[in-house]
């Protein structure tokens, strides 16, 4: 009489084979999808420091405080004017330490392809979101050099590149601007600037306005990198 249990299952071979197919898809798909994540990470991270930064002016607005960069010396309109309008933040002054962006000896930001940044970009003032975000100022006293960059993702988070998790904004005109857009100083080299083979000295510094108008900025700059 035939055995009436018959056993049904897969061989070793055809397990294998089953796992390497897998394996393989999973290889093509999951950087993809990691990639993706980083990309709409970044992204929110970008519009919310945005928002935050344009309500901050707005309220300075209705304070009737100056919006006028001349009124402010140096170190003034970041630490002691732009600071109180941010919920929670830190004044960084003269630490030394990540978060706050070591001026001096700390590790270089870098350009879109790769230089490091001149500090004289990014020391007229510190402020600390209690979100992580960095902001830094250039604020000389002239209205066309009054600027906030901001690292979206902290000091210690890298890759902390321009155009990748720093971007710049201008304050022009009594309103805070991506750098690049209309009226700000960069205006004219908004592409040449925002360029992944430019070798400028301040290659990133207009991507936020790409990273503003173009939903898929990240994403690009992202797998670029």
């Amino acid at each position: 009489m035939k055995n009436m249990y018959l056993k049904f299952g897969f061989t070793l071979a055809e397990v294998l084979i089953t796992l390497g197919i897998i394996g393989i898809v999973a290889a093509i798909t999951i950087p993809g999808l990691i990639n993706t994540n980083k990309a709409h990470k970044l992204h929110a991270q970008f519009l919310k420091t945005f928002s935050t930064l344009q309500q901050a002016f707005k309220l300075m607005e209705n304070d009737d405080i100056s919006m006028d960069p001349n009124t402010y010396g140096r170190r003034e309109f970041c630490d002691n004017i732009l600071s109180k309008y941010l919920t929670g933040a830190t004044i960084c002054g003269n630490s030394n330490s990540a978060p706050c962006y070591k001026i001096n000896g700390g590790k270089p930001y870098k350009t879109l392809s790769g230089k490091n940044i001149s500090t004289i970009y990014l020391d007229d003032g510190q402020v600390l979101l209690k979100d992580g975000t960095l902001l830094m100022c250039e604020s000389s006293g002239h209205a066309w050099e009054t600027w906030i960059s901001a690292d979206i993702n902290g000091y210690n988070t890298p890759p902390n590149i321009w155009g990748y998790d720093l971007f710049t904004f201008h304050f022009v005109d009594g309103e805070l601007r991506t750098m690049g857009d209309l009226k700000t100083q960069y205006q004219a080299e908004k592409d040449s600037l925002c360029d992944l083979n430019g070798k400028s000295a301040l290659n990133g510094i207009t991507c936020a306005l790409k990273a503003k108008n173009d939903p898929e900025y990240f994403k690009r700059i992202v797998k670029m990198h």
